[in-house]
């Protein structure tokens, strides 16, 4: 059995086509948690030593830089860009601009957003940069970690923020955009191998690396890096 760490920027693919395909193939079984990064950077810094780390790059390489991963095991996989969900009857910003879209965001009866992953952090960020995180919060609907959109599906927000790939991953009718480029982060995601990991999870993190994978990533939104 192979223990694999992941942010949630990649659940879909892996869980849907990605993992079952592997282990068909090779009859190796991947034992997959899916969590923010941060959350599972505590994780790891109480001790917890999985075979396969994916998150975000800069975070994974400093895994390896203090030997929790191997050094020459890492590999970027995948590029995700920040988005937003709304429903089909919830009108869009009137046009592209970044003022129009934090003006969309205040008149929004709610906005959803994580607390630990990438995307959350980097839109409280924003929120602040634009002295809106106050009027912003007073009727945030705020995840500890998770995916953000089941509060658009299920009526507790109008908008929910979170990389494109989440956003998409939940089920149900919305839609899924990417915010104003002016108010981007674009997150670089990676894989690195634990030092001693079972050669199948060697395996596996090449397998992400391939034409296979890379497609599969494309189909959620998330590109090549």
């Amino acid at each position: 059995m192979i223990s694999l760490y992941s942010g949630l920027v990649v659940r879909q693919p892996l869980v849907d086509t990605l993992i079952p395909e592997f282990e068909a193939a090779t009859g190796s079984r991947v034992e997959a948690t899916f969590e923010p990064t941060s959350v599972l950077l505590e994780r790891i810094g109480a001790g917890e030593r999985p075979d396969l780390v994916l998150g975000v790059a800069g975070s994974v390489r400093d895994l390896a830089d203090q030997g929790v991963l191997a050094a020459d095991a890492t590999a970027d996989i995948a590029v995700s860009a920040v988005g937003f969900a709304r429903l089909p009857a919830t009108p869009g910003p009137v046009d592209p601009s970044a003022q129009t879209f934090l003006d969309y965001l205040v008149e929004a009866r709610a906005v959803a957003y994580s607390l630990s992953g990438a995307s959350g952090l980097h839109f409280v960020e924003v929120l602040r940069r634009h002295d809106l995180l106050d009027r912003i919060d007073e009727r945030a609907v705020r995840f500890p970690s998770g995916l953000t959109a089941e509060a658009v599906v299920d009526g507790r927000a109008d908008l929910a923020i979170q990389q494109v790939s989440e956003l998409r991953s939940v089920a149900g009718p919305h839609i899924v955009e990417p915010i104003p480029h002016e108010l981007q982060s674009y997150a670089r995601f990676a894989i690195g191998v634990r030092s001693g990991a079972p050669d199948a999870a060697g395996a596996f993190a090449s397998y992400l690396t391939g034409e296979r994978a890379q497609t599969a990533f494309a189909a959620v939104g998330l590109s090549a890096p």
